[in-house]
């Protein structure tokens, strides 16, 4: 299970949401509001889907074991206190219904004895792909939120394009490339923290200080 140290680590990496946003969306989520549903699925499905890959690695299975996952939350009543109470259940759910696919279709047996025989239990290692998918998702949000140019930069500086390739590409100036870089890289810095560091480094760029 997720303990106070998960509970902990998810904490720290949604503190980039608005706080009055946080309680609005988690108060939607509660009263099982069609919109904040609708914004529950376009801020987490793609992670949970992700997350799902990496243990059945199957797509189209990974999507059925997260809709299955989200449908069975609309329907049970739950009720959360905290976001980060929200996205560690999330993960839970679909970790557990992941787990409980391969037991039923007897598939990659050897993997199913890895994550135990009778209770299902989220190791270290399992909460780490946890952690970086939220941290993937928070940065795929807050580039959204960039000016134009600067998220096309953004976008192909992580495709591991030069600066000379992406002034190329978009015909501007390798200057403008640079300057742009750092304001983006200043705006995510500011929304992200100290996770702002860990995920372009795990992306191979270069920071500016």
């Amino acid at each position: 299970m997720i303990g106070e140290d998960g509970e902990k680590v998810v904490q720290n990496i949604i503190f980039a949401l608005n706080m009055d946003s946080m309680a609005d969306y988690l108060d939607g989520f509660n009263k099982k509001s069609t919109k904040a549903w609708e914004y529950l699925y376009r801020d987490y499905y793609t992670a949970l889907c992700s997350y799902v890959y990496k243990i059945v690695g199957d797509e189209s299975v990974s999507q059925d074991v997260v809709q299955d996952s989200l449908i069975g939350i609309w329907k049970a009543d739950l009720h959360f206190s905290h976001m980060e109470k929200l996205t560690c259940y999330l993960y839970k759910a679909v970790y557990t219904n992941a787990i409980q696919y391969l037991r039923t279709e007897r598939l990659h047996h050897t993997l199913l004895q890895s994550y135990g025989e009778e209770e299902v239990e989220i190791s270290d290692q399992h909460f780490a792909l946890i952690v970086q998918e939220e941290l993937t998702r928070q940065l795929r949000l807050c580039i959204q939120e960039l000016p134009e140019e600067q998220r096309k930069i953004i976008h192909l500086s992580l495709e591991g394009l030069s600066g000379k390739e992406i002034a190329d590409k978009l015909g501007i100036s390798i200057h403008t490339v640079k300057t742009q870089k750092n304001r983006s890289f200043k705006y995510l810095r500011s929304k992200l923290g100290g996770s702002f560091y860990l995920l372009f480094l795990l992306a191979g760029q270069n920071l500016p200080l």
